[in-house]
């Protein structure tokens, strides 16, 4: 397979935001979900990140993703809080419901808000990462519409892919991340590897029959992913589900025919009230040095959780950003359709000065 061609991030947001704009979204929510979408990339999820437009379109011509909706904060009462999508840009909600529960965490301690009524937010630890940005202890969570997962014992569709995120403050902004989706899998990341023509990991994947597969495009074809862990992570996947799905008025997702959507919780705790932010910067750094002095050897490394993405970021914000010539072509063609100019999105590698606006989050 050919190197795919990369990209400056401030290149891929204005293309992403031009497309948005084609399919009726106001400038300022298309370039709010451009960023998004290019900062999930940045950090090497690329299942989060420019790929969705493809996907986003399909809900936009679908009537499920009104490109022109804007959330609002439906009530506060203390520290809890609810967000109404509209069923807009899930990115403009998360938006909300993170200020919204930095506001609430700051005055009360403590802080939750829900979202209803939205559409995909990307990636979950944009916004528990920008929550202990704010010297927050951050907690997401969402079910994700369209039952994709076979739950632990079983091969049928039964469970979204359910992510979860959580955060603490880091020193000097290299704050703790950890997200991951309680499929073995994320489901982006398999469409990526259909159309990258990749193979999925041993175990992640079940074809239609429930037969263990490692091609992609099995899943599309009727197969279930698989919960991570076992029994844990299959567990964890339907609290998801019933929390999120209760809470936000989403449902879970095989009960609900929606096939889109998140019903997202999130949850914040001010760490300064229980302890002095630079203590747990110091701490945070003596804690690092030990990890890092665990690796088994010097070819090995012991990583913190978000240093993967600090270092994936540093990385492509040089070199640029990665796109498969599949994700490229199906752009190129949905701008065309939408009568959307694309000059500088061409198959030419090109020099990056690592520029990303403030529209990443």
């Amino acid at each position: 397979m050919p190197e795919p061609t990369r990209y400056p991030a401030d290149v891929l947001v204005d293309v992403t935001a031009r497309v948005l704009e084609g399919l009726g979204a106001p400038t300022d929510l298309a370039r709010l979900v451009g960023g998004s979408l290019v900062g999930s990339n940045l950090v090497g999820h690329d299942s989060h990140g420019f790929i969705r437009v493809l996907e986003y379109a399909g809900w936009v011509r679908g009537g499920h993703l009104v490109p022109d909706a804007r959330a609002n904060l439906a009530w506060s009462d203390g520290g809890t809080a609810m967000v109404d999508g509209h069923w807009g840009w899930g990115q403009d909600a998360a938006t909300l419901a993170t200020a919204q529960i930095i506001e609430n965490a700051r005055e009360h301690g403590v802080a939750s808000v829900v979202l209803t009524r939205g559409n995909h937010v990307g990636r979950l630890g944009e916004w528990v990462e920008t929550m202990a940005s704010a010297g927050l202890m951050g907690i997401a969570f969402c079910n994700t519409g369209g039952a994709v997962v076979a739950p632990y014992g079983g091969t049928k569709r039964v469970l979204g892919t359910n992510p979860y995120a959580w955060s603490m403050p880091g020193p000097d902004g290299d704050h703790l991340v950890l997200d991951f989706s309680t499929a073995v899998v994320a489901a982006g990341k398999v469409v990526l590897a259909a159309m990258s023509g990749d193979a999925v990991p041993d175990g992640a994947l079940l074809d239609h029959e429930g037969r263990p597969t490692t091609h992609a495009s099995d899943l599309a074809a009727g197969g279930a992913l698989r919960a991570f862990g076992g029994h844990k992570g299959s567990g964890l996947s339907v609290l998801i589900e019933m929390a999120a799905g209760m809470l936000s008025g989403t449902l879970p997702a095989a009960i609900t025919d929606s096939g889109y959507g998140n019903g997202t919780v999130f949850l914040a705790l001010d760490v300064a009230r229980f302890v002095d932010l630079d203590a747990v910067a110091a701490v945070s750094r003596q804690f690092a040095g030990l990890l890092h002095a665990a690796a088994a050897s010097p070819d090995e490394a012991v990583l913190l959780p978000g240093e993967v993405e600090t270092r994936t970021r540093l990385e492509r914000a040089a070199a640029g950003i990665p796109v498969p010539s599949g994700v490229r072509s199906g752009v190129r063609d949905l701008a065309a359709e939408l009568g959307v100019d694309l000059p500088e999105f061409h198959e030419e590698p090109v020099t990056t000065n690592g520029a990303l606006d403030d529209q990443t989050g």
